[in-house]
């Protein structure tokens, strides 16, 4: 009896002990970047992870290497408290850092106009198009360039923080031109808009234009001209010729002739017209008629484009 009762007091102890020593335990788990690698814990072999390890310790502080042949150890003092632990064992040195995200820039529209269609447009020497023409930008400062057949190259630097329009306004290619004449005074003439009066000068855009000078009592002078660059123009104008007319009063003349006023003769200048009617370089001229025995003659000043009528004069004076 007195054995049974020894043996029930050793069986107790041994059952409170077991339940002692299990709740010393907790779970540590390893697990190795690379696997399998062996696991040791304060020098002994804890376990192989693959890449997992999980094994039960008592609580406290430990020296922990996981190792795999050909990669760099790792190592570690560790505490394994009440509630267990878990390591991740990177074999090969520390992870590498994962790269902070990369900000998607914020875009915006950047759109050029031109008073010139189709006007060659370029952001920063990139060309973009014909203008209208548009681009996708970041903020910040840009070169517009616009050019033109004609016109003068415009360059404009514009700041971008939104979507942003901006219009070129290109000037026409000029060239100094220069109207000069033999006639102070006369009036230039473009495309029929009076521009002015010689001597004359003026920047013309680049292009096609019919040029006229015009003076009173000369011939217009007219020309096609095409503005390509700087130019002089001498422009000649040609007297009008002046209009004489030989009117002889019907008092004056022989009722009794056949046909009278074809035996009038008329000179000009010691030269004979054929009629009575003639056109003549202006200037001074010598004017005579005869029929028969009379002659009268006389010097007259003509101005170029006008006409004039010469009526002989008949008086008789009895002395």
């Amino acid at each position: 009896m007195k054995a049974l009762k020894n043996l029930l007091v050793i069986l107790l102890a041994f059952t409170i002990l077991s339940g002692a020593f299990a709740q010393s335990r907790v779970t540590l788990t390893v697990i190795a970047s690379e696997g399998p690698a062996q696991v040791i814990l304060d020098g002994r072999l804890l376990g192989v992870g693959n890449p997992r390890l999980v094994a039960q310790v008592a609580p406290g502080n430990y020296e922990l290497v996981v190792r795999k042949p050909g990669l760099p150890e790792y190592r570690q003092r560790i505490t394994v408290g009440s509630s267990g632990l878990t390591v991740n064992a990177q074999l090969g040195g520390a992870p590498a850092p994962t790269p902070a995200p990369v900000p998607v820039p914020q875009t915006f529209t950047l759109t050029v106009n031109s008073n010139v269609a189709g006007a060659q447009v370029s952001v920063n020497d990139t060309a973009i198009g014909a203008a209208p023409a548009a681009a996708t930008v970041q903020a910040g400062n840009y070169n517009i360039k616009v050019n033109a057949p004609g016109y003068e190259p415009y360059s404009a630097t514009v700041t971008v923080n939104g979507n942003l329009t901006h219009t070129a306004s290109l000037k026409a290619l000029a060239y100094r031109t220069t109207i000069n004449a033999n006639v102070v005074g006369a009036e230039v003439f473009f495309n029929g808009i009076k521009a002015g009066t010689v001597p004359f000068q003026a920047d013309l855009v680049q292009g096609s234009y019919n040029l006229k000078v015009s003076a009173p009592g000369y011939q217009d002078y007219t020309a096609g001209i095409s503005v390509t660059g700087s130019q002089t123009i001498n422009a000649n104008l040609i007297p009008l010729y002046a209009t004489i007319t030989v009117n002889v009063p019907p008092l004056f003349l022989n009722k009794g002739a056949e046909n009278p006023a074809s035996r009038i003769e008329f000179y000009v200048d010691g030269t004979r017209v054929n009629g009575l009617v003639t056109q003549v370089q202006p200037g001074q001229r010598t004017i005579r008629i005869a029929s028969g025995g009379l002659s009268m003659e006389t010097v007259v000043n003509l101005q170029p484009g006008r006409s004039y009528t010469m009526e002989p004069t008949f008086t008789i004076t009895i002395k």
